[in-house]
């Protein structure tokens, strides 16, 4: 398998001179052979909006990681049966199998597979699979073309907008929503809830299907004490890294999990790390699943100090504004210390400037009603 990589300053150089949608060959004697090292890194541009990813450069063609296609709007799985990639929309479905330089296109019109000759063959490296990246594009009627000026390569996709993500709600009312990622944990979420419980005030926790599984009690008592709950996956994993089929059993296995602990299932889930592509947006729009960021982080889970998250908050806070905690299990006590340290202050300093603490449902019920 002749697998290679290049620098990115010979990227550029190459790029410059040889435009990226026409053939993507680069000069071989230059090239280092990319199962030494890590492959290179660079952003292509999806609908204008720049996705870093892997590549790697083989027979002269670039490849990617078969699941940057997520980021076009179709859904990629892997077959171990016949040891292949699957991708597909509404209208195509596309087999490539692994070591393999032909894919298998379904035709709508014939109702029959038929084979097609790839330019470089389909390869497992790095723990992922690298799919040659002009010919999926080219297979799902996407356009490609390169800048020169800006050496940037540019894909337009043709496909449906990603359903809405919210990171605030409306600025008509003072509203703020509190939200805590990665729990239940015993050592934080319980003094969570005493705060705000003392400061009666509401929040949001989304919610890990492995830690709920570790704690239900804690699950049932936020759910007691009023405050909302949203879904944050089973494990934590970066999910456009993650094939189609992970995604759902993440999703649904911890739906499941909320059902079983408290009887009831969110419509809210946040991405791990705010991590997203299209394809999944659409995936948990119609599992009927409204997706929610943030517009403040307080980046307590690198150990902020309580002065440094205050003054996020108060820097950054904006009527509809929903900030970004987290209650995480802590291996070290002091990295969430800051974090609950702050937690009392931050209520009371906004309660001054006359906000109502909300949980997120509540928030985006407002914005429907405005």
């Amino acid at each position: 398998m002749n697998i290679t990589r290049t620098s990115y300053f010979f990227q550029r150089k190459l790029f410059y001179m040889i435009p990226l949608f026409i053939c993507f060959t680069l000069i071989s004697p230059f090239l280092t052979n990319a199962q030494e090292s890590q492959p290179e890194e660079a952003p292509i541009y999806v609908d204008n909006k720049p996705i870093d990813t892997t590549y790697l450069i083989q027979d002269g063609h670039l490849l990617v990681p078969a699941v940057f296609f997520k980021n076009a709007g179709v859904k990629v799985d892997r077959s171990e049966k016949y040891h292949s990639i699957f991708i597909r929309n509404k209208t195509h479905a596309l087999s490539l199998p692994i070591g393999k330089n032909y894919s298998d296109e379904f035709i709508s019109k014939k109702n029959n597979w038929e084979r097609f000759a790839l330019s470089t063959k389909t390869v497992e490296a790095f723990d992922q699979i690298f799919v040659p990246f002009l010919d999926v594009a080219k297979k799902f009627e996407m356009d490609v073309r390169y800048d020169q000026k800006r050496l940037r390569t540019y894909v337009t996709t043709h496909s449906q907008d990603a359903p809405n993500i919210v990171n605030k709600g409306s600025d008509k009312k003072k509203l703020v929503a509190l939200t805590f990622d990665d729990g239940p944990s015993e050592s934080n979420t319980s003094k969570i809830l005493d705060i705000l419980e003392e400061k009666n005030a509401k929040a949001t926790f989304f919610v890990m299907g492995d830690h709920v599984e570790s704690h239900p009690q804690l699950l049932k008592r936020i759910v007691k004490e009023g405050h909302g709950i949203g879904n944050h996956t089973k494990t934590h994993p970066s999910l456009p890294d993650k094939m189609t089929a992970d995604v759902i059993k993440e999703v649904s296995s911890t739906q499941d999990i909320i059902e079983k602990t408290t009887g009831r299932k969110p419509d809210i889930f946040r991405p791990p790390y705010g991590a997203i592509t299209k394809s999944d947006a659409w995936l948990l729009h119609n599992m009927g699943l409204r997706i929610v960021t943030w517009s403040v982080d307080t980046k307590d889970w690198s150990g902020k100090t309580a002065e440094e998250i205050i003054t996020t908050v108060e820097n950054n806070i904006s009527p509809g504004g929903i900030v970004l905690q987290h209650d995480f299990p802590s291996t070290d006590e002091n990295t969430l210390e800051g974090s609950l340290e702050a937690l009392p202050e931050m209520i009371d300093q906004l309660r001054r400037e006359e906000y109502t603490f909300v949980t997120v449902q509540t928030m985006l019920d407002e914005n429907n009603n405005l």
